[in-house]
């Protein structure tokens, strides 16, 4: 007796699952402005004088604002912020720190996933990114023989990117991406590993 009451307990269970499943698989994502925020690891590639070295990792993040087009197309514009870098002389004394950041516009196709409420992206652009180095320690710098091209340095290239979100509701939606600003070996490349959520007015 009691397992045919959590049987039925259980396909009951089931059945309204999958109910709530197709409700939302049916939902009409609407479109429109929307706002995103994405945070996760940051990687910055540039290179520093030897025998210097550093952790070109940490955290980022990065805001986007964009019109959502149809359900295959959108138009962003963003701001990317990556970690700070700690550069060290060859005994491990931090002697330089070196900011980063982007904007960037950016065109994005999207491939919904059958009516799943998933979907998949890739984003192409331009993008600007600035590096800011500065000397901490000039004692420590001189001892070692470095010498760094200090000050700031921007340059503009190629932005890209990729990753999948999913629509909890059909105005809030949650994501997972990469994407890459590229730059020059004055700035180097950054990159930010994120998830995020945005938000469809």
């Amino acid at each position: 007796m009691k397992g045919n009451l959590f049987l039925r307990s259980f396909l009951v269970g089931l059945t309204t699952l999958g109910v709530a499943t197709n409700a939302m698989a049916v939902m009409s994502v609407p479109y429109g402005w929307y706002a995103e925020g994405n945070a996760g690891q940051s990687r910055i590639s540039q290179g520093y004088p030897a025998p210097s070295s550093s952790s070109n990792t940490g955290f980022g993040w990065n805001a986007n604002a964009g019109y959502k087009i149809n359900p295959f197309a959108a138009a962003e514009i963003g701001y990317t912020h990556y970690a700070s870098i700690r550069i060290r002389n060859g005994f491990g004394t931090n002697v330089a720190n070196n900011s980063h950041y982007s904007y960037d516009i950016a065109a994005k196709g999207i491939m919904p996933i059958g009516t799943t409420g998933a979907e998949i992206f890739v984003k192409a652009g331009i993008s600007r990114i600035q590096s800011n180095i500065t000397v901490t320690n000039y004692t420590a710098a001189a001892a070692s023989g470095l010498v760094f091209n200090t000050g700031t340095h921007i340059s503009s290239g190629v932005y890209m990117g990729a990753g999948g979100e999913y629509s909890v509701t059909p105005n809030l939606l949650i994501n997972l991406q990469w994407a890459k600003a590229k730059g020059t070996s004055k700035t180097g490349d950054g990159n930010l590993y994120s998830g995020g959520v945005s938000y469809i007015f």
